[in-house]
């Protein structure tokens, strides 16, 4: 098993159940977890939040701000942030062009708990 870490993470999914279940995963790692349900909770959540958000974990496709759009805003005022993106759907639809920016970390779901644990620590200590 890939190994955890104690980074913060900002987790952006709308969708409740699966926001609870990616939480349990991460803290169950050992990460400090903020939630966020939408892009205005999650913009709120970094704006609050005192200490520094080591990653971003966003849903690509919400209302309002989709993720790459949230990442920009957040990452313009954090700019340490790492970012991963997570999404059920194919690439082509969430992404017209069939891709998303050079160098996105994409994590497709369902993922495992191994998968995203790996995941995490390629991006962070990167």
């Amino acid at each position: 098993m890939a190994s955890g870490g104690t980074e913060t993470i900002l987790l952006v999914e709308d969708e409740d159940s699966l926001r609870a279940v990616v939480q349990e995963m991460l803290e169950s790692l050992g990460y400090s977890v903020l939630t966020a349900a939408c892009s205005d909770d999650a913009l709120a959540a970094a704006r609050a939040h005192p200490g520094k958000i080591d990653l971003l974990l966003s849903d690509v496709l919400m209302p309002k701000l989709d993720g790459p759009e949230l990442a920009d805003e957040l990452v313009h005022t954090r700019p340490g942030m790492k970012v991963i993106f997570m999404s059920g759907y194919a690439m082509g639809s969430i992404a017209p062009e069939g891709e998303l920016r050079p160098g996105t970390i994409l994590v497709h779901k369902p993922f495992s708990l191994r998968l995203l644990a790996t995941k995490l620590r390629e991006v962070l200590d990167a």
